[in-house]
């Protein structure tokens, strides 16, 4: 039987609304069989919690917290984590390859701490870990990749400081409430951002690393090389470089006015360049979606799509622009891409348009990914495995998610 609506009087009148509804609950959805997959992946039918090897987990607490699942299964989580915990409070397993272990060392660090904290795990308050933390942050505001071995003292510090670091540092921050260091690591990413207003408006490229000083580094060596730019053209790019800082600097704003008693005119740099980045992110093509790495992107506009809708802020194309890049982020890079049984696929993460592993399509067709399931021979790419890529597209995803919820109540509140 045909039914002929009459849209006037339709319960629903606001089609967009109706498209947000759609959206958020597609979104729940994933996010419920994400997790779902997650803890399936938990030994012994999978390597979580037995391959000694943080990369398998240290996102994934991030992914089951934001996906729901209970309580007594991340504390299982934290309580594994813990026997990786080394003397001079770092985190990691000796028989872990190199880069885990050294070259993600504070970056895994960060993310484990910052879930700790919001569900008051007692790692949150372990003084060794804690002290050993802040020593990642420069006096400048930017944060360290690696310090060395001894505790105390900054044994091994790199040339340089990383946007992604220091991001991650500061929501670690604002989860433990440290207010001083959470404020100077959004002053370098403040910086950060508006060293490179000139070259985003003038020549559609943001360059994403810096030297000791925090100078931007504008010479790139090699063409061929995807590190050092995001621009408006390629494919296959460090997208999240873009999302990572503005997730970061969209959160500060709101935590310096509603918990550190800051008022609009105090906190407004921070998320004046929040809005740069969403600006330069809604010039994007949408075909770069569809890279796993625009994951963050989902993050920093859902972030900001959440503030800007508490706070009744921005114009309406600011507030569009946001809520764009948040839904093209969870309907192509997520959803699009999430597997029949709640999974995503590895990801060969490549740093140069030689790699042969740049040539791969992420995007499932009929349930399968035509994507090598290991590291090819001799690689240079860094190798993902999904339940790490699982865990960081979940944590994600609840950002847009809260930023969807937030837009339909500011909507709903002015009708």
């Amino acid at each position: 039987m045909q039914i002929e609506y009459d849209v006037k009087n339709a319960e629903f009148k606001d089609w967009k609304l109706r498209n947000l509804y759609h959206l958020l609950g597609a979104t729940r959805t994933s996010l419920v069989e994400g997790g779902n997959w997650l803890v399936s992946r938990i030994y012994p039918t999978g390597p979580i919690l037995h391959e000694r090897d943080l990369n398998y987990i240290y996102k994934g607490v991030w992914g089951m917290h934001s996906s729901g699942v209970h309580a007594s299964i991340l504390s299982k989580c934290f309580r594994w984590i813990e026997t990786a915990l080394k003397p001079n409070g770092d985190f990691y397993f000796e028989e872990e390859p190199q880069y885990h272990k050294i070259g993600l060392r504070g970056y895994r660090a960060f993310t484990i701490l910052k879930v700790a904290a919001w569900v008051d795990d007692p790692l949150a308050h372990n003084n060794s870990v804690l002290e050993r933390l802040m020593q990642y942050q420069d006096r400048t505001g930017g944060v360290y990749d690696y310090i060395g071995e001894k505790p105390g003292k900054i044994e091994d510090p790199v040339t340089h400081f990383t946007a992604l670091n220091t991001s991650f540092f500061g929501h670690t921050m604002v989860a433990l409430d440290r207010k001083e260091a959470a404020l100077k690591t959004g002053e370098w990413l403040r910086r950060f951002v508006e060293a490179n207003v000139k070259y985003i408006h003038e020549k559609g490229i943001m360059y994403t690393e810096t030297d000791i000083r925090g100078n931007l580094k504008i010479e790139i060596a090699d063409p061929d090389s995807i590190l050092g730019t995001v621009n408006l053209v390629d494919a296959k790019q460090e997208f999240w470089q873009v999302g990572v800082v503005m997730s970061y600097l969209a959160l500060l704003y709101d935590v310096m006015r509603t918990r550190w008693g800051f008022n609009e005119t105090e906190a407004q740099p921070m998320l004046k360049m929040a809005l740069e980045l969403n600006e330069f992110e809604s010039r994007m093509p949408l075909y770069t979606y569809r890279y796993p790495s625009k994951c963050k992107v989902g993050w920093g506009a859902g972030e900001l799509l959440r503030v800007l809708s508490k706070y009744r802020l921005g114009t309406q194309d600011q507030i569009e622009k946001a809520l764009n890049n948040t839904k093209n982020t969870l309907e192509t890079t997520f959803i699009d891409n999430q597997l029949p049984n709640g999974a995503w696929s590895c990801d060969h993460y490549v740093v140069s348009k030689k790699d042969v592993e740049y040539q791969f399509e992420y995007k499932p067709l009929k349930g399968l990914v035509n994507v090598p399931a290991y590291p090819l021979p001799g690689t240079k790419t860094s190798f993902i495995e999904p339940e790490e890529l699982a865990g960081e597209f979940l944590g994600e995803m609840k950002a847009g998610e809260d930023g969807i919820v937030a837009l339909i109540d500011s909507i709903v509140d002015k009708s």
